[in-house]
């Protein structure tokens, strides 16, 4: 062999005198580092798993927690709208205070379905009519004032009033005068 050589997997330099090596001290010595690198690299690798599993109970944990306020959003805006519908049908029959019949009344039968419409409105709020008359008066009716809510009379159509200019005041004469002019 060659006088001085390279040990190809441990990478050091190793003297070679004749046949016998004379780096055996170097030789234990580069096993110790690398079983001390294996040792700290295993730790390392160990304590990335234990990382990634707390990494990964936190996502589930978040996870759950999004879901939990997914759902309660979800419950409380059907609620929402649930009230809304009611308190807009309790008005239309004639509610003395809307606020007061959603409030006592039961909504078990109310749902609301997957396109967004409100089910059971009417059935409640005719249960509630029955079990609790003092809460309606009469259905609302046009030119009428309920609770909170007044309803104006519909327009009556009439016929136009014919026009006297003869016992029409000079102001109001000049007025229709120039309305006809105009075309209107």
């Amino acid at each position: 062999m060659a006088a001085s050589g390279k040990l190809g997997c441990v990478g050091r330099r190793i003297r070679v005198s004749g046949e016998k090596m004379s780096g055996s001290e170097d030789t234990i010595e580069d096993v110790a580092e690398l079983r001390q690198a294996l040792a700290e690299a295993m730790d390392e690798v160990k304590s990335v798993r234990q990382a990634m599993a707390e990494a990964e109970a936190r996502q589930e944990e978040l996870q759950r927690t999004h879901e939990e306020v997914i759902s309660r959003v979800k419950r409380e805006s059907n609620h929402d709208v649930m009230v809304a519908a009611l308190r807009s049908e309790a008005i239309r029959m004639g509610a003395h205070n809307p606020d007061d019949v959603v409030r006592l009344i039961d909504m078990e039968g109310v749902t609301r379905n997957e396109d967004g419409t409100v089910m059971g409105v009417m059935e409640v709020l005719e249960r509630a009519r029955n079990d609790r008359g003092y809460l309606f008066g009469d259905v609302l009716r046009p030119g009428y004032s309920s609770g909170t809510t007044v309803g104006h009379p519909a327009p009556r159509p009439g016929e136009v009033e014919a026009f006297n200019a003869r016992s029409a005041t000079d102001s109001d004469y000049e007025a229709r005068k120039w309305q006809f002019l105009a075309g209107a």
